[in-house]
């Protein structure tokens, strides 16, 4: 039950420190070109933008699979891909941090800088990883989030949902991909272990698109209320215990995404019920 608590606590913090980021995001949004730069469509609302991130993923978990099955330099690529993730989304979030005191303008170069710096040492420092994976995947769910209006990541992670559990039970290629970035320790997961003298080392995984999706709706349903965004939160953290004392018992391989999913919509839901505060 330990490791569940950690994990949960990991899933919480990552949420949190995308609201954080976001508000940042949001409040400067007009005035900063690096900020506005960030928004990565065209029309926010236009729903067949689901369709198109849908399509994006599918190509890439061929790519992924093509790279670690066929191409002996896989380790390298995917440590390369993993400097650029942490650098370039982390910077985001030490963006918001340097606003506090900065202005804009250097508070851009400093969290670009300190993103690179961050990637860096995640290179020599392993133990890194679980901040390194929040780091970017509070950045990535910012930029989603303001990117994407509500109906559109709604559609989009309800397609996702329905990937992520035919990836893991009929393809089973999923699996494959995780076991890989498991193996070497990537920052694609958040990891919660313990190991007791004389005992196996235990482990729970759970990957970094899973923290993604309820930063995305948290933020983009931010400006509408912040009440939607934390009753989306607790959603999300209710489904995601329930699912982790599930896999912890069964000692399963389970599809996280769709139970997230179906908290984060209950939880937009009662917040509807209770009249939309």
């Amino acid at each position: 039950m330990k490791l569940v608590l950690s994990l949960l606590l990991l899933f919480l913090l990552a949420q949190m420190l995308g609201i954080f980021t976001a508000v940042t995001i949001l409040r400067d949004f007009e005035k900063n070109p690096y900020v506005s730069s960030m928004v990565v469509t065209g029309d926010s609302e236009n729903p067949f933008n689901a369709l198109f991130f849908i399509a994006y993923v599918l190509v890439s978990a061929v790519v992924v699979v093509f790279i670690i099955r066929r191409l002996k330099i896989n380790h390298t690529l995917f440590r390369i891909a993993e400097f650029f993730l942490i650098s370039t989304a982390s910077s985001i979030v030490f963006y918001s941090f340097l606003r506090l005191v900065l202005d804009y303008e250097i508070s851009t170069f400093g969290g670009m800088l300190m993103g690179v710096a961050f990637a860096g040492l995640k290179v020599f420092f392993p133990q890194l990883k679980n901040p390194a994976a929040i780091f970017a995947t509070a950045g990535v769910g910012v930029v989603f989030g303001v990117s994407l209006g509500v109906i559109p990541i709604l559609i989009f992670l309800t397609f996702l949902s329905i990937y992520d559990f035919l990836s893991v039970f009929v393809t089973k290629h999923m699996v494959e991909i995780a076991n890989y970035v498991i193996k070497q320790d990537l920052a694609f997961t958040v990891t919660a272990r313990t190991a007791e003298p004389g005992e196996e080392v235990k482990r729970i995984d759970l990957g970094t698109g899973d923290l993604i999706a309820p930063i995305m709706l948290e933020v983009a349903m931010l400006p509408i209320s912040p009440f939607a965004a934390l009753f989306i939160m607790l959603g999300s953290m209710v489904s995601m215990a329930i699912f982790l004392i599930a896999v912890w018992k069964k000692k399963l391989v389970l599809p996280a995404l769709p139970p997230i999913v179906i908290g984060m919509v209950v939880g937009l839901l009662a917040w509807w019920a209770l009249g939309a505060v």
